[in-house]
């Protein structure tokens, strides 16, 4: 689902490019949000599968790693988006 996310951001910057013939800057932010997205949940399917022993490892460090993820899933996504409007 990551991929396909980045398919349509490179999509979107690509038609955008092509519309006004200047590039968007400063969009790191929304960049970065499916990453820590799909870290987030990655995490969170580590600490089942760890929590049922079916992988190695802490399932709170796993939790937490979770957490800290989904934090930076929305600060990036509001960070990303205030560079967003600012371009407008």
């Amino acid at each position: 689902m990551v991929g396909v996310v980045y398919v349509v951001f490179g999509l979107c910057l690509t038609t955008y490019w092509i519309a006004t013939t200047s590039l968007l800057t400063g969009i790191t932010g929304l960049m970065l949000f499916p990453l820590c997205g799909g870290m987030c949940v990655q995490c969170l399917n580590w600490r089942w599968k760890a929590a049922r022993g079916l992988r190695p490892g802490n399932p709170l460090v796993f939790l937490l790693l979770a957490i800290a993820c989904g934090a930076g899933t929305l600060l990036t996504l509001v960070i990303g988006t205030v560079q967003l409007i600012g371009q407008f």
